[in-house]
């Protein structure tokens, strides 16, 4: 389609994500073909308008997750004791909102193991530990890069450089 462009997503959506979507315009290239051709790609929509007969590639980066981690262990975790080893990890190693305490008292675990007792307990622990989270430090920033706390690869590093370039720098 001749089209350059960046994408930005940010939620999974499984099987209707981006990177499927982008894969199944491409198609797969033909191995018994001689010329490029390409098979199994979209033939709906803007495709079927452009007559488009699939092709072209494209690359993808993901974003370096920071608080989004501790999101996943929430959502995963199965046991109120785990929950509680979350709530510890998140109070020694994430970006908390600014009300939030990152002591953990004792009267504080006891009410929060108290609630897992009730129907729907784990849920709403679960709510509970989400709400301490700072939602706007779900992944690394850029000016955070180098903060060796976040244990950001060289390969990152120079992959970020060459996309922002000066801006890397400022």
């Amino acid at each position: 389609m001749g089209r350059q462009y960046i994408g930005i997503e940010q939620l999974d959506y499984e099987k209707n994500d981006s990177v499927v979507r982008l894969q199944n315009v491409i198609g797969k290239r033909k191995n018994t073909s001689l010329i490029e051709e390409y098979e199994d790609y979209d033939k709906t929509g803007i495709s079927r308008s452009v007559n488009w007969k699939g092709g072209g590639d494209f690359i993808y980066c993901e974003l370096m997750k920071y608080n989004e981690v501790f999101m996943d262990k929430i959502q995963s975790t199965k046991t109120s004791n785990e929950l509680l080893e979350i709530w510890r990890d998140i109070a020694k190693n994430s970006f908390l909102n600014w009300y939030v305490n990152p002591e953990i008292p004792e009267e504080a675990v006891n009410n929060f193991t108290e609630i897992g007792r009730f129907e729907n307990g784990l849920e709403k622990q679960k709510k509970l530990l989400a709400e301490l989270l700072n939602k706007n430090q779900l992944y690394v920033n850029l000016s955070e890069i180098d903060d060796g706390d976040f244990k950001v690869s060289e390969d990152d590093k120079k992959l970020n450089q060459s996309f922002y370039g000066e801006a890397y720098n400022d």
